[in-house]
């Protein structure tokens, strides 16, 4: 009998021993999610300050993006504004699917920031261009939250 209840007393302890390592890995994958929230909400961040650095930080580039009358531009200047601010909605994609998987918590899309850019750039021109890359989601989300409104 000593035997049968050693072998309860470790099976019990083993048990214990299970769901303790159950609720530690839970806990490890919670803080785990929240480092990746917060490094997907700094690297929208860094994408945001990378972007206005970009446009702002070179002339010839500010000159190509700003131009909102593309009459003033060169074929070969029109291809590269569609160069550049392919890069700007390959950016707004990324953070649109990151926003849809969850990877942004709490972090909404800065929409209202996309409007702006959308109205100051006149990027209403180039649209036809600029989704022929980029996802239907992705498009559709523009032209109903940002473009049309």
């Amino acid at each position: 009998m000593n035997m049968d209840k050693l072998n309860r007393w470790l099976i019990l302890a083993a048990n214990i021993g299970v769901i303790s390592g159950v609720v530690f890995l839970a806990y490890e994958l919670r803080q785990n999610n929240q480092i990746l929230i917060q490094e997907s909400r700094y690297s929208m961040l860094q994408n945001q300050k990378d972007w206005a650095f970009t446009v702002n930080g070179d002339e010839a580039i500010s000159r190509l993006i700003y131009a909102v009358d593309g009459n003033e531009l060169s074929e070969l200047d029109q291809m590269r504004r569609i160069d550049i601010l392919g890069t700007l909605f390959l950016m707004w994609q990324w953070e649109f699917e990151q926003a849809n998987s969850d990877l942004f918590g709490e972090t909404t899309l800065p929409v209202d920031a996309y409007r702006f850019s959308w109205s100051q750039l006149g990027i209403d021109k180039d649209w036809t261009e600029l989704k022929l890359v980029l996802n239907s989601d992705f498009i559709q989300f523009i032209e109903e939250e940002v473009a049309n409104r």
